[in-house]
């Protein structure tokens, strides 16, 4: 039996199910809990992300019953304790690592193939999705688990661990292009819109406090100081494109100006 629904996305409705768990209820169309159940039975037992209890279905629907965790996502922290964001960050990095510590299932799709035919859907200038496309075949593949979309909102914090949910998108692949990925998001991604504009200034700021201090516990923990960041940046920003964000549409495209400029003086 579904409870009350909890929260909603693009892919996917979440209802409370019990007092213990929650039902993640994918919409007709979107398969991504294929990648969410074989990351998740990956992570199992490490307190990493919520146990995957069950899958199920529901009018035609895939469930998946998943541990409810008590505590609110660390965005929502950050908004509430702003003067806590250098610790939150630090966590934030950890968790990520942790992340990065484990082998991908070999059935999850590959990194840069998923982010090839996203760069090759998105609307962009001819020149700079070649250039992307360029810089990508550069790049290293790679066979750790990467969640795909890691930010603060997609990081429960509870009393004594952290839980990174949402992982329709999880892939193997090499770290650094996962880290790249937070970077780009916590840097430049845009506040909702409506959101007034003292507001977002605030949100600038510490969203670059945030942004610092997780890449400088990111580099000092990993096993291996990340590779490649700055071309993993472009590529992401080119792959970012497809989202259909408009506010960001000319950020990106700067990016992607800047990463061209970069790599012909270098030629």
């Amino acid at each position: 039996m579904l409870g009350s629904r909890l929260g909603e996305g693009r892919e996917a409705e979440v209802y409370a199910h019990g007092n213990d768990a929650v039902v993640k209820l994918y919409r007709p169309g979107y398969h991504g809990h294929r990648a969410e159940a074989s990351a998740l039975s990956r992570l199992d037992g490490h307190g990493l992300a919520p146990a995957l209890m069950d899958v199920v279905d529901h009018d035609g629907r895939t469930g998946l019953v998943l541990e409810r965790v008590p505590g609110p996502d660390m965005l929502t922290l950050l908004r509430r304790q702003p003067w806590r964001v250098a610790r939150l960050a630090r966590a934030l990095a950890t968790a990520h690592l942790a992340i990065h510590g484990r082998p991908a299932p070999t059935d999850l799709p590959d990194l840069r193939q998923t982010l090839a035919a996203r760069i090759d859907d998105a609307p962009m200038p001819a020149d700079l999705r070649g250039f992307a496309r360029r810089v990508l075949d550069g790049l290293p593949a790679g066979e750790r688990l990467c969640h795909g979309d890691f930010h603060p909102g997609n990081v429960l914090v509870a009393a004594e661990r952290v839980a990174v949910i949402d992982w329709p998108n999880a892939t193997r692949g090499a770290p650094a292009a996962d880290h790249a990925r937070t970077l780009l998001l916590l840097r430049r991604a845009n506040p909702l819109p409506g959101t007034p504009l003292a507001s977002r200034a605030l949100i600038a700021a510490g969203r670059a406090i945030c942004a610092r201090a997780y890449r400088r516990a990111y580099d000092a923990c990993a096993p291996t100081p990340p590779q490649h960041v700055d071309s993993w940046l472009t590529v992401h920003a080119a792959a970012r494109l497809g989202e259909g964000i408009d506010a960001e549409t000319a950020t990106l495209i700067r990016i992607l100006e800047r990463g061209r400029r970069r790599s012909s003086r270098h030629s």
